[in-house]
């Protein structure tokens, strides 16, 4: 033991298992986490408004314990999760960005049902394929009241490479 060293002060550096490490030279993306199944995961900007909107729409907040979020602060306890919230939601700082009157903003981690989030991008493909045959076909888009009269489309170059889907699997 060294002299002056008290070892409940300083404890141990806990054990890294070969399966758990992450070295050093390898990229950590900041706001990954792990996937929690039955639930699609979405970082909100951390304001009033769109949390209240969030909410309306279905989204959870997701709560300390249920995920780990990359620990980022230099005094931080290495056993903590990464949260920057003193409650039990999950936040992150969002960097430089501040709200009009001076306060930083969080990015609050929050879960929507998968089933909801699948039906939410089917009516997004939805409205984008509508808007994608309006081009193709050089129809007027939907809500606009302007004067078509005057719009080139070259039909044969729009008909062969423009705006069609991927192949989905």
């Amino acid at each position: 033991m060294i002299p002056g060293l008290n070892p409940k002060a300083n404890p141990a550096d806990p054990q890294v298992e070969r399966a758990s490490r992450i070295p050093m030279s390898v990229p950590q993306q900041r706001l990954s986490v792990p996937d929690i199944p039955g639930f699609h995961l979405h970082w909100m900007l951390g304001t009033p408004e769109r949390l209240a909107q969030a909410l309306k729409a279905g989204y959870q907040f997701v709560e300390q314990g249920e995920v780990q979020v990359t620990n980022r602060g230099l005094a931080n306890d290495a056993e903590s999760d990464g949260s920057t919230d003193l409650g039990s939601r999950v936040t992150v700082l969002a960097g430089g960005d501040t709200t009009n009157n001076g306060q930083h903003v969080s990015l609050v981690l929050m879960k929507l049902r998968q089933e909801w989030w699948d039906e939410d991008q089917k009516q997004l493909e939805k409205k984008s394929d509508q808007l994608a045959a309006a081009l193709r076909s050089g129809t007027p888009l939907p809500g606009d009241t302007g004067d078509a009269s005057q719009r080139y489309v070259d039909q044969k170059r729009t008909a062969m490479t423009m705006f069609h889907p991927k192949r989905r699997s």
